[in-house]
């Protein structure tokens, strides 16, 4: 009976041993499997000097500037240098290259540190878009002097100024009427600062009513009555603008009427 005994200790003993073993070989398997995986991947970083773009970020009212904030990698090999800022419209694949930036650049960038720049562009010349509810993307690019640049693709704020305009000389050579509509899909109010008249000097005492004029989404249209003599521009072109406070411009050309 003590041998007996005696065997089945030894085989519990033997089956905790195993049991150890097996866990110790699945630990250093799934090391192994892990390591495998991921030590590719580590030497597989960038040999030269990266960026990224962390984020950009459009003001509804004011279209006069855009904010990007760079970010230099803590695996970027190295200190880099910005030399540029540009943006390209998707709609028409224009080219604009930043001139006034703050900090101004070159701008030296340490690794591991991001910097948020300030960029002068009117960027509402680029948003009167046709299609309603629509508003094509700009595509916003980072150069770096040692290495490999950035791009971020962004919609802008989208805000539509419908604007009609009637010259009737059955009515009147003394004025014409210009009808303005904030769209319902647009994203803020506006406030309607001026009218202007590409021939003429048009001043705030010959509009009625009276501006600035703040029109909000969805409102209904409004009717300024502009009181300039237009009888020696009869049959000939004109460009009529309405002007935001934001920024936010729309024109229409007329031939005007004999």
């Amino acid at each position: 009976m003590g041998l007996i005994h005696n065997v089945k200790g030894i085989s519990r003993l033997m089956f905790v041993l195993l049991l150890l073993i097996d866990f110790v070989l699945g630990v250093l398997l799934s090391y192994i499997w892990t390591m495998g995986f991921y030590a590719p991947l580590e030497f597989s970083l960038p040999s030269k000097a990266n960026v990224s773009i962390e984020n950009v970020e459009f003001s509804a009212q004011d279209t006069s500037f855009f904010n990007i904030t760079v970010l230099n990698p803590t695996y970027s090999n190295s200190t880099i240098t910005v030399t540029k800022i540009a943006t390209r419209t998707t709609d028409d694949r224009s080219f604009h290259e930043i001139t006034v930036i703050a900090p101004s650049v070159p701008y030296l960038l340490e690794r591991g540190v991001s910097q948020t720049f300030k960029c002068t562009w009117n960027w509402a010349n680029y948003t009167d878009i046709v299609v309603p509810y629509q508003d094509y993307p700009v595509e916003i690019m980072v150069f770096i002097q040692e290495g490999s640049g950035a791009t971020f693709q962004v919609k802008r704020p989208y805000v539509r100024l419908i604007m009609g305009v009637k010259f009737d000389p059955a009515i009147s050579l003394e004025y014409f009427n210009v009808t303005l509509q904030n769209m319902e899909y647009s994203v803020t109010y506006v406030n309607v600062t001026s009218i202007s008249v590409d021939v003429a000097n048009i001043t705030a005492g010959m509009v009625t009513p009276n501006l600035p004029y703040g029109l909000a989404p969805g409102d209904q249209p409004v009717t300024f009555k502009i009181f300039w003599n237009w009888t020696d521009y009869q049959s000939k072109k004109v460009t009529i603008g309405a002007h935001t406070q934001q920024g936010y411009v729309n024109y229409v050309t007329r031939t005007l009427p004999p």
